[in-house]
């Protein structure tokens, strides 16, 4: 909590060189963490696709074989 209380003081910081620095920073921040969430939803696609793939395979496998 501490952090947190220090990086909000320095956004709202009088210098102004601190503060568009740390304005910068949360700013990145902030699009780092949606980039992220966009990533892992097309991990997820990726995932079911492979897995559905795979099912395929496998019945068709058993369907040859029986």
């Amino acid at each position: 909590m501490n952090k947190e209380n220090q990086f909000q003081q320095n956004i709202n910081s009088e210098d102004p060189f601190i503060k568009s620095l740390y304005s910068d920073l949360n700013e990145r921040i902030i699009a780092y963490e949606q980039e992220d969430a966009v990533k892992i939803d097309k991990m997820k696609w990726k995932a079911t696709g492979s897995i559905f793939f795979m099912i395929l395979i496998i019945v068709y496998l058993v369907y040859s074989l029986v």
